[in-house]
């Protein structure tokens, strides 16, 4: 069960929290209750101009970010869901261990969103990334 902590500024509303497991099944379900938080704000954060779900990946820091942004990727909407994993960052890793755990996050979520009926009440598109918001892919 993951505890999440609120942090409000003037324009933005950041819903954290972490998953300190290294367990592969406890960090896909944290995954999986992250993209559930992110989904049920959709009803108030979506926007006139929204059109994508952004997950976005910082592998350095293993850090999931999920935002609602619209098609440049510049205006996200007011409130956001951020995990971090310091089991998966507290130790210097290999790249192709970094590159696996992109991977596996990348799939958790295809396979999560696929059966979220949810997120199919709504029309956004889900991309994600794990460099820039210039090269992201379809989930």
């Amino acid at each position: 069960m993951l505890n999440w902590t609120t942090t409000e500024t003037l324009n933005t509303t950041v819903h954290s929290t972490s998953e300190l497991d290294i367990d592969e099944s406890n960090i896909c379900r944290a995954i999986e209750a992250c993209a559930d938080k992110a989904i049920g704000l959709l009803k108030t954060n979506i926007q006139d101009d929204s059109l994508y779900v952004l997950f976005e990946w910082n592998e350095e820091l293993a850090q999931l970010k999920i935002v609602v942004t619209d098609a440049t990727k510049q205006n996200d909407a007011q409130e956001s869901v951020c995990c971090t994993f310091p089991s998966w960052g507290l130790e210097p890793i290999k790249q192709e261990q970094r590159a696996a755990y992109t991977e596996s996050i990348k799939f958790w979520l295809h396979d999560y969103l696929t059966t979220c009926t949810a997120f199919f009440s709504y029309s956004l598109v889900a991309i994600f990334h794990s460099s820039t918001r210039d090269n992201t892919e379809l989930l």
